[in-house]
């Protein structure tokens, strides 16, 4: 058999997703559950013709649109399939084998999964038993010399934020060193450092259509970073990594912001009667500024999950780290959404640990970034 690299070698085991989620109530991904502006939709029935998926993907128009839309200038933005492939390029473009990568964890699997692939090694700070995370020892880690470190914020799947002057700390603190900041989420908590990007050449910043847009299954990322930075990144990509519907796709969707800021408006005011009944019951959370919540419902969580699955209600179940068994993640939907949800898992108190102390880190061992990466 011819072998892979050691570094794919000593990759664990993906583990994907299940398939067969059309048709179910989908709060296991952080999508949109409602729909993108259907107007987005009857664009692209317009748009599609045989002429047009002939072509390769042009790009420059469609960079010049986005950027003016995000307030950038073209040459500080790159266009890519999603931000799991922007996240891919910073790895292609700036890690070496044995290089270093900072997390905070737990965190969204794909930055440890790609520098992994790369031949990097990692470090990791832990939040608090209170979920907070220790912005000093990230700084003691960044002066032990650190390629790159990613910061999610929000971060999936605590749903918090790491306050802008800790971000500015960091970010002056290590001037060599890459920091991503990945805003996800941005649509549901409303905080950015996106305008920094002309001030700190060490910063880029990544968004994404696939949460509050609507437009997942298009696959389309915006990566943000001081001009020189945005060219290195783009002399490692695939020249056609974004397809050309993504790029429409994403267009028409800009045209209707009013219906995606009504969307997250609904989303935070459902996120708080959602957390409001989780106080009534005495299940704990972590206070959420993204599309979810995480909870911690105890040791049968897993039955909970599979309980719901039967109802065709998806939730992702995040007991595959040993850090994080007994909690689940709610994405939060529309009111309909909710009221179904709260109805099932009142059906199910008899299965959730109430009253319990917050406390998360108690008696697991090691962090394992197997998991599915949503």
């Amino acid at each position: 058999m011819i072998r892979p690299r050691k570094a794919v070698e000593r990759l664990k085991k993906y583990r994907p997703p299940q398939e067969g989620r059309g048709g179910k109530m989908r709060l296991d991904f952080n999508e949109n559950t409602v729909g993108c502006p259907p107007e987005v939709v009857r664009a692209l029935r317009r748009a599609l013709n045989p002429e047009m998926l002939t072509r390769y993907p042009e790009y420059d128009e469609s960079r010049e649109i986005l950027s003016r839309y995000f307030g950038v200038d073209p040459g500080q933005m790159l266009l890519a399939n999603g931000t799991d492939d922007a996240i891919k390029m910073i790895c292609d473009s700036f890690v070496d084998p044995d290089d270093t990568l900072l997390l905070p964890a737990p965190t969204f699997p794909v930055y440890e999964f790609f520098h992994s692939v790369a031949g990097g090694q990692v470090i990791r700070v832990r939040y608090d038993q209170n979920f907070h995370l220790p912005v000093e020892e990230l700084l003691a880690a960044l002066k032990k010399g650190v390629r790159w470190m990613a910061i999610a914020n929000p971060n999936n799947p605590t749903g918090t934020v790491i306050a802008q002057p800790d971000l500015k700390t960091l970010l002056e603190a290590a001037p060599n060193t890459l920091i991503l900041v990945d805003e996800a989420y941005y649509d549901f908590s409303g905080e950015t450092v996106l305008p920094w990007i002309g001030k700190y050449p060490n910063l880029v910043v990544t968004r994404t259509f696939s949460k509050a847009f609507g437009l997942a299954a298009l696959r389309l990322g915006c990566m943000f970073a001081h001009p020189e930075v945005a060219e290195a990144l783009h002399r490692a990509q695939n020249p056609f990594a974004v397809n050309s519907l993504a790029l429409l796709g994403a267009q028409f969707a800009i045209q209707h912001e009013d219906y995606v800021r009504k969307l997250a408006e609904n989303v935070r005011t459902n996120r708080a009667r959602f957390c409001e009944w989780l106080d009534h019951m005495g299940i704990p959370y972590v206070p959420s500024r993204a599309n979810f919540v995480l909870t911690r419902v105890g040791e049968r969580a897993p039955e909970i999950a599979r309980c719901l699955r039967d109802k065709k209600i998806l939730v992702r179940d995040w007991s595959y780290d040993p850090h994080l068994k007994g909690y689940l993640r709610f994405t939060i939907g529309s009111t309909a959404q909710l009221r179904s949800l709260v109805k099932e898992l009142e059906s199910l108190q008899h299965l959730i640990e109430l009253h319990q102390s917050p406390k998360p880190w108690g008696n697991m061992a090691s962090f394992d970034q197997t998991g599915w990466f949503a």
